[in-house]
């Protein structure tokens, strides 16, 4: 039988993963050129509450059995942002799903050969149906167990405000500025950051008394779509760059507080300090 994640001794790390530059569209960027001095520690920050196995302990003949199962099979990995995206999905819509989770360090030829051939997670199967891009993910989870109601289908203005924010929103130059400190790089990020907020406070104006989200009370795929980015930028930045991620921008900071707070988002996360340990050896904190 094959072992529950949790017990296995140890865990791939971020910098393993995003060394694979076909395993994630994260690498782009972030960009590695060796994983020799890379920390290895165990999963014991994150021990799944829902079902989740190994895919490397998995045989060749279950692994094919998979394209004729009726299950729902979410093949991903807990350090990748656009892994927590479907995640968080399949957790906000109740789906009864398994989590299959896979190397990027070492990613199986398998993985590619009998499922994803691009290599990236996340990816669904569905009593056969292959599902790729975490947003696509998301979009499906959400359609087949939840009306749609993440991305708003029944109201299309409230769906083109979830949807002008996800187009506006962009991780690269957080993320360049992170690893090499490059002022322009900041500046191009806060302009986006800039953006969303105005999003927030003047085109969803109408929302803000009703609640921390984009559209009130209730959350939407636009906090799931960038808010795996905000927790994972908002811990390094500060630790790093020293720089409080969204001082400036309270309607951003009170919805991603709200969105934190949620049982389902505390489920699809690794800790803080285990994002610093893992990104530690590639970025040099402010003097």
């Amino acid at each position: 039988m094959p072992m529950p994640l949790h017990q296995s001794a140890a865990a791939a790390s971020d910098f393993e993963r995003l060394a694979v530059a076909k395993s994630c569209h994260f690498c782009i960027c972030i960009q590695l050129t060796t994983t020799t001095s890379l920390i290895m520690t165990t999963a014991a920050d994150h021990v799944p509450t829902y079902p989740s196995v190994d895919y490397a302990s998995f045989s060749d003949d279950q692994l094919d059995a998979f394209h004729t199962s009726p299950d729902l099979r979410l093949f991903s990995n807990i350090n990748c942002p656009y892994g927590q995206r479907a995640l968080w999905t399949a957790l906000e819509v109740n789906a009864p799903f398994q989590v299959v989770e896979v190397s990027l360090a070492n990613q199986p030829d398998s993985y590619g050969e009998k499922f994803n051939r691009y290599g990236t997670v996340p990816y669904l199967l569905d009593n056969g149906f292959a599902v790729y891009e975490s947003a696509i993910v998301a979009q499906y989870l959400d359609a087949k167990f939840n009306q749609g109601r993440l991305h708003r289908k029944d109201d299309v203005q409230a769906a083109t405000l979830v949807q002008l924010v996800i187009a506006q929103f962009e991780a690269r130059p957080w993320y360049q500025y992170l690893r090499t400190g490059d002022e322009k790089a900041k500046e191009q990020g806060v302009e986006i950051l800039k953006e969303l907020e105005t999003i927030f406070t003047v085109n969803a104006k109408a929302y803000r008394d009703q609640g921390p989200y984009l559209l009130g009370a209730e959350l939407s795929s636009a906090e799931i779509n960038l808010f795996p980015f905000f927790y994972r930028l908002d811990v390094l930045l500060g630790h790093y760059r020293k720089l409080e991620f969204l001082a400036d921008f309270p309607a951003l900071r009170a919805a991603f507080d709200a969105a934190k707070a949620r049982k389902t988002f505390q489920q699809t996360i690794r800790t803080p300090e285990y994002l610093i340990q893992q990104f530690a050896p590639h970025f040099n904190p402010t003097p």
